[in-house]
């Protein structure tokens, strides 16, 4: 079993916005559907983002997440020369490849929305806005339809590589989770709204928060960081 200490986590979900930041909003407070709008990031945590707008809901469930783990902070601009991003999904960008196949038929194809048919394209977002420079991965897991219960490990993929990249001495610190979004049933998949990411440390590099111990045997290898935030 590897471990590593925790420095922040954050979770986005259809309640609303929470983290080892302190701050707590609720979607029907702030007036606005998971995951925000333009107006979210300046209201929630006083920050100017014109690029918000434009982001996929991958992303900005994921930026919203870091904001609320504090990521800016719990990290040096030089720490984060030495983290790596890895984040799991199982149903990856399937609302926006939804959303680009129905702009197919109007007169004007959705052409700014097809970079985000990529769920690496969200993780680059992170890389970008918070200076990470450490290696991105964008892990696929199979969702908890086949049955998780037989096989636990198909979640926390993205926590039990973060754990050996930091264990190998690969990266010095990383931010890992999981992200999946769809506002709507589709596909044969029912509306879901999540995105919980920790920052993660190699135990010499701080004391943290807590420690994040993987694999750690529970049916929702997050709950640990979820119950962190709220």
């Amino acid at each position: 079993m590897k471990s590593a200490t925790i420095l922040g986590c954050g979770i986005v979900d259809e309640t609303g916005i929470a983290g080892t930041r302190g701050i707590t909003a609720n979607w029907s407070d702030l007036q606005m559907i998971a995951p925000g709008t333009a107006k979210t990031m300046r209201t929630v945590f006083g920050k100017k983002d014109p690029t918000f707008r434009r982001i996929d809901l991958l992303a900005r469930a994921l930026v919203l997440a870091c904001e609320a783990a504090d990521l800016e902070n719990a990290l040096s601009v030089e720490q984060r020369q030495e983290t790596a991003v890895c984040i799991e999904t199982d149903l990856g960008a399937l609302a926006t490849d939804i959303d680009f196949a129905a702009s197919l038929s109007d007169e004007c194809v959705h052409a700014s929305i097809f970079p985000y048919s990529l769920t690496s394209t969200s993780l680059g977002e992170l890389a970008l806005r918070y200076e990470l420079r450490g290696p991105t991965m964008s892990m696929s897991v199979r969702d908890d339809s086949i049955g998780i219960e037989q096989d636990p490990t198909l979640a926390g993929e993205s926590l039990r590589e973060s754990l050996r990249m930091l264990d190998c001495g690969d990266v010095e610190y990383a931010v890992a989770g999981v992200v999946n979004t769809m506002l709507e049933p589709a596909a044969g998949k029912p509306a879901i709204m999540r995105a919980v990411v920790t920052i993660l440390a190699a135990h010499e590099h701080g004391s943290g928060i807590g420690t994040l111990e993987w694999p750690d045997g529970s049916f929702d290898p997050f709950a640990q960081l979820i119950s962190m935030c709220r």
